[in-house]
Formats: structure tokens, C-alpha cells, sequence
């Protein structure tokens, strides 16, 4: 008689025919992750079958999950159409209003320029279709299917992507009835002892005849290596590495960058707020707080709020690093970078995650301009190997003039990776800083990876799989030998 445990026992009854691990978890009420050591178990001992299985899925792109929230373009057209003998559909010479015309014309309803004239029955027959795919589009955010009719739709008009993952189907081969089911443990703690729990525990058997499989042999994480060569790069154009903590006060987070204390980038939604029960970190100098907080008062027209500063955040910018070298050094001609992980409340997908990696770099001299800005950003990127970047006009809280900084994936296309601009007086004044001009950037490392070395998902950056992080290696070895031959072009 076989020995199994309770969620084993549920695993093997759920499975009496064939199914995907999904519909067996969603039954014992678990996550299908948290089943698979039992399930693999199960399998060595000749109870469960196992099958893969290659499928198609699909996935809202970030257009698609835009829409799944705030609604497609031509559902708000039609929602807003005015009637009366007839019926009259305007839309705004946008290009979301251009889009939902094309989209109009393809269910029938042909635009004169920007209208459409449709009877009161075509104008319903045309939104109850519109209205059904919207729903498709919001029930695939949940993480729902859609007809085929629809995912080609979707599809054509670039709100979802199609990928391959692997499904895991189980069925039982032994005899349910066979079956013996006891709470199994591989060891026993002090606490079944003192309670007499041991009595009702089975001793899971350990096999230690069978052999460990061999393990792959031992390479250096490619992503790391990337990080050093970028440290390499700043020191090797003159820089001074300095670096600063994770958990930060939100004074050298946001209120020294002259970021009010309303601004939405300090909610919830947008920054990691930390509960600190132990020692807390220095705080600022008082000093330099009090002219921060008279700046902001003057600046935003609001009452600066001291305690809310001294609120504690996981970084959600390495600026409150190279902000607190320019508190420390003050005047005169240097520069400083800061490499270290960020962290933000992103919705994750190929091109975001939690946490990730930045470079921040400050500049400080007098007579600085922008166009040293945009030289110094033209500088860095040809150092790192990058071929095609753009810069466009930006705003930021606490520079001004700014750009962002996008460069080419080869198969992503434009992907903005950082932010650069010249510290607002604002910023530096406080800091006692009023002859020099402070050139500043904050450059994504996590996407200027996945440009240089051709990663189409950022969280591949993390990755754990030997045959993955094998290719990975390849790449960047690859990469390594070719860099220096990178001419590079930039535009603005």
C-alpha cells in the first residue's frame, strides 16, 4: 500500500483523467508552482503520468492593457456620437482619433474626413461590436482567453503578442483505492514531540542511493559582468563612483530635488514606502533641510512638511545618491556617478520590472550649458557600444532643460532608457551651489543591456536557467569583442 500525503492524495484524486496542472491547482485551491515538487514526486514513484505540452499564448501589449483600462478609441467615438434624423460620429484630428475612423471603417461605417454620418441603427449595431471586443480586451487583462475572431483582431492592431509556453498536463495511473494517506515529514522538530503529534506523522523515505545529477559548470553572470563594465566605462571617462542605501529618506529622495511634496510620483502607486521598526538612518543636516523647505515653500506655495521628508521609501531613483555627493562637495568642477538598484511598484512585463538598475551621473563647473549636456550623453553612450540613439525634449521636476534618451532595440524598435537635463536653481541653490551649473542624467542599465546584447525581456536579466544564461554569456562575450569597432549616431 502506497503512502501519500493529503495534498498528494487530492493531487492524484483530481487528476483520475487527464488534465493541465492550472485545472488540478485551481481544484485543491493551490498555485500551480506550489504543486510541482509534489507533483515530480509522484511521477518518480510511478503514480502520475506527466506530459508537456507546447501552446500558443497570448499576452495584452502595453497599447492593449491602455485600452483594457481606459477604453478603446472608437468606443468612446461612438458612446459620444450625436443624433438626430441621423447620426453623427466626430472625431478629434488625433492620432487616437485617426485610429478609432480606421477602425469605424472596417465594421462599415465610412468617415467624410473626420465624420461619420450613420442611421440610428447602424450607429447601435456598430457599438454593441465595439462594446463585445472591449470586453474581450478587459477580460484578457484579467487574465482571461478571447475568441480566435477577436485575438486576430487584436493582434493586427499590435494589443496583444503571441508567444509559446510549455503546459503540464498529469493523470493518475495508481489505484485511489490503493492508497494510504498520512501527514508525511522528512524530519521530526521539537515541537511534534512535546505535542504528541509524531504519533499521526509518517517518516518520508530518503533514497540515498540515488545519484546527484550533475551540475553545469560554473560561468559568471553575464548581467553582473555588464554593471562592472559600465562602472569600468564612467571611471575609465573620468568619474568618481559614489554610492549611497537603499532605504532612503524621502527628503534626499524627492524634497532635495525640489519635488513637491503632492507631486503623484509620491504615492503609493508610484514608490515604496517603508514601515522601519530599527535604528534609523543620519538624518539630513538640519540646516540643509530648513533651506530646502523655505525653497519649496516659495517655489510650490505650499507648507513643507518636515515629517513627511523624514518618511523612509526604498530608493525609487539613484538621484538621491548623486544628490547627497552635491549636498556634501558643494561649488567647484567634478564628476560623480552612482550605480544601484531602484525600486518601483511597475506593472511587470518585457520592458518593466520592480526593481532594476540605474546609472546616475552629475557634472558640476561653471559655465556648463546643454550642449555639454547632450556631448557628455553622446560621450557615455559611444563608450558603452550603443549605435543609434535620440534625444528628445522632456520634462522633469528638477531639471530644466531636459530630454529623454531613447535607443534602438533590434527587435523591439525605440526604447526610451533615461532622462537627463540641468539642475534647476531651485535644486542647487539650497545646496549652496550658485556659480557652477550641475549637468545630471538617470539612465535605465536593465534596457541598455537588453539593447546592446539583444534581450527582448528584461526580466531574462535575472535569469537562472543554465542554457539560458549560457546564450546569455555568449552574447555579452560576443559584445566584449566587438564594442570598440561602434561608431554611433545621435539626433535630437
Amino acid at each position: 500500500m502506497a503512502l501519500v500525503s493529503p495534498i498528494e492524495y487530492a493531487i492524484l484524486k483530481s487528476a483520475a483523467q487527464l488534465k493541465s496542472l492550472k485545472e488540478v491547482a485551481a481544484e485543491v485551491g493551490a498555485r500551480p508552482e506550489d504543486l510541482m515538487r509534489y507533483v515530480e514526486s509522484l511521477r518518480a514513484r510511478g503514480l502520475l503520468e506527466v506530459e508537456r505540452k507546447r501552446v500558443e499564448a497570448y499576452e495584452l501589449t502595453e497599447e492593449g492593457l491602455r485600452y483594457a483600462r481606459e477604453g478603446l478609441p472608437e468606443l468612446a467615438l461612438l458612446r459620444a456620437a450625436k443624433c438626430g434624423d441621423t447620426c453623427v460620429v466626430e472625431a478629434p484630428d488625433t492620432p487616437e482619433g485617426r485610429i478609432a475612423l480606421t477602425n469605424l471603417a472596417r465594421l462599415g461605417l465610412r468617415p467624410r474626413g473626420n465624420k461619420i454620418e450613420v442611421s440610428r441603427e447602424e450607429l447601435e449595431g456598430a457599438l454593441k461590436a465595439v462594446e463585445e471586443r472591449q470586453r474581450y480586451l478587459s477580460a484578457m487583462a484579467s487574465g482571461a482567453s478571447a475568441p480566435p475572431d477577436a485575438l486576430q483582431e487584436f493582434l493586427r492592431r499590435k494589443l496583444v503578442k503571441k508567444s509559446e509556453r510549455t503546459e503540464i498536463y498529469i493523470k493518475t495511473l495508481a489505484d485511489i483505492s490503493s492508497l494510504r494517506v498520512a501527514q508525511m515529514k522528512t524530519v521530526l522538530t521539537s515541537e511534534d514531540l512535546k505535542s504528541g503529534a509524531w504519533r499521526e506523522v509518517v517518516l518520508k523515505p530518503i533514497d540515498v542511493s540515488v545519484e546527484i545529477p550533475p551540475a553545469p559548470a560554473p560561468i559568471p553572470h553575464f548581467f553582473q559582468e555588464f554593471l562592472n563594465y559600465v562602472r569600468e566605462v564612467m571611471v575609465g571617462l573620468g568619474f568618481e563612483e559614489v554610492r549611497g542605501p537603499i532605504l532612503e529618506y524621502e527628503f534626499w529622495n524627492f524634497d532635495a530635488l525640489f519635488q513637491a511634496q503632492d507631486h503623484p510620483a509620491r504615492e503609493v502607486h508610484d514608490t515604496f514606502f517603508v514601515k522601519w521598526e530599527g535604528p534609523m538612518p543620519d538624518p539630513p543636516p538640519e540646516e540643509l533641510m530648513e533651506r530646502v523647505g523655505r525653497e519649496h515653500e516659495v517655489g510650490w506655495g505650499y507648507k513643507w512638511s518636515r515629517e513627511k521628508a523624514l518618511g523612509l521609501v526604498l530608493r525609487s531613483q539613484t538621484t538621491a545618491t548623486t544628490i547627497r555627493a552635491l549636498a556634501e562637495r558643494g561649488e567647484g568642477a567634478y564628476k560623480v556617478f552612482s550605480i544601484g538598484r531602484v525600486f518601483r511598484p511597475e506593472h511587470i512585463d518585457a520592458k518593466h520590472n520592480v526593481e532594476f538598475h540605474q546609472l546616475d551621473g552629475i557634472v558640476v563647473g561653471p559655465g556648463l550649458s546643454f550642449k555639454h549636456l547632450l556631448g557628455q550623453l553622446e560621450q557615455i553612450a559611444r563608450a558603452l557600444g550603443m549605435e543609434e540613439v535620440r534625444f528628445k525634449p522632456a520634462y522633469f521636476p528638477f531639471t530644466s532643460p531636459s530630454v529623454e534618451v531613447y535607443a534602438k532595440h533590434p527587435r523591439l524598435g525605440w526604447v526610451e532608457f533615461g532622462g537627463a537635463g540641468i539642475f534647476r536653481p531651485e535644486v542647487t541653490r539650497p545646496l549652496g551651489v550658485e556659480r557652477s551649473r550641475v549637468l545630471a542624467w538617470g539612465w535605465g542599465l536593465d534596457r541598455v543591456a537588453m539593447i546592446l546584447l539583444g534581450i527582448d525581456d528584461i526580466r531574462d536579466l535575472f535569469a537562472t536557467d543554465p542554457e539560458k544564461l549560457a546564450e546569455y554569456y555568449r552574447r555579452w562575450s560576443a559584445f566584449k569583442r566587438t564594442v570598440g569597432s561602434v561608431g554611433g549616431r545621435f539626433t535630437l
